[in-house]
């Protein structure tokens, strides 16, 4: 599994990809020292780039169009023609507190965690549901970073990351009602790993992770067994999201932050839009609404 460098970016925290079928665009984030929303197109290597006026940390595709988005303490949509953000609930409102991480369920649910931006190891964090008809929903609390959300291809499980423990969770899931029950380690990573950071889940229910300072992205099998890793040309992958027209390309984003002058030099792609092909299919992107 080689791992491709596709789009010369640069960013300081690339994170969040998302993959568009009907417009077979790749969109992500890059939202710490800038903020900008970032569209690319494979076939054409057109990129387009969508300042924010505040951070966006998140993203999703809505059914009516544009984008939902996670911003630092707000759920949002986000035009694309006129570059607005417009809020739709606040959910964090106690600085330092932040959103990070999000992603939309098979029912069109918003899902995204908090984090303390300035005590990132302090168990501060919330997991929260955002549903279409405008109701907020606290679904966890105790988290230090709050990452990688995803779901098995048969709706029974949600996968959801706490960075600073290390700690890959698993709950059962109910698509219907939307709730979640029974917390579990369904991976503890270790530090010679780096942190575990964005996830994704392929088609055969293995949960793809992403590891900030581990060069690596890591396949776990449904029992949490190591099935492959892939290796990067950069310390910082971040997150990870299947595209292409038959979903069996990896997208991965890179960050910058952090690293000194010399680290930069040795790792010129840092920051930089990946691809790995792959030989298995992930799941089609949900909707918002």
């Amino acid at each position: 599994m080689k791992a491709e460098n596709v789009a010369k970016v640069c960013n300081v925290i690339g994170e969040g990809p998302r993959w568009n079928a009907a417009e077979q665009r790749l969109y992500w984030v890059d939202f710490i020292e800038n903020q900008n929303i970032h569209s690319w197109h494979p076939a054409t290597q057109e990129l387009l780039t969508y300042p924010t006026e505040a951070p966006v940390t998140a993203l999703g595709f809505r059914r009516t169009g544009d984008l939902i988005v996670a911003t630092r303490g707000q759920i949002a949509t986000f035009n694309l023609s006129t570059k607005k953000l417009s809020a739709l609930a606040s959910l964090e409102d106690r600085p330092p507190m932040r959103l990070n991480d999000g992603a939309v369920d098979a029912n069109g649910r918003f899902w995204v965690g908090s984090m303390n931006s300035e005590k990132q190891d302090e168990p501060d964090g919330s997991l929260y549901r955002f549903d279409p008809d405008g109701s907020v929903h606290t679904m966890d609390t105790g988290f230090t970073v709050s990452n990688g959300l995803g779901w098995s291809p048969d709706q029974r499980i949600f996968y959801f990351i706490d960075t600073f423990r290390r700690v890959i969770n698993a709950y059962d899931y109910s698509a219907t009602t939307g709730s979640i029950s029974n917390r579990r380690v369904f991976v503890r990573t270790v530090e010679s790993d780096g942190f575990p950071d964005g996830l994704a889940v392929d088609s055969e229910g293995h949960v793809l992770v992403a590891f900030w300072g581990g060069w690596k992205v890591v396949r776990y099998d449904p029992d949490g067994k190591q099935e492959r890793e892939i290796r990067f040309p950069v310390a910082n992958p971040t997150a990870c999201a299947f595209g292409g027209r038959d979903r069996d390309e990896l997208y991965v984003t890179s960050a910058r932050l952090g690293l000194t002058e010399d680290q930069l030099a040795q790792q010129p792609m840092a920051g930089d839009l990946f691809r790995v092909r792959l030989n298995v299919q992930g799941q089609e992107e949900a909707l918002f609404g």
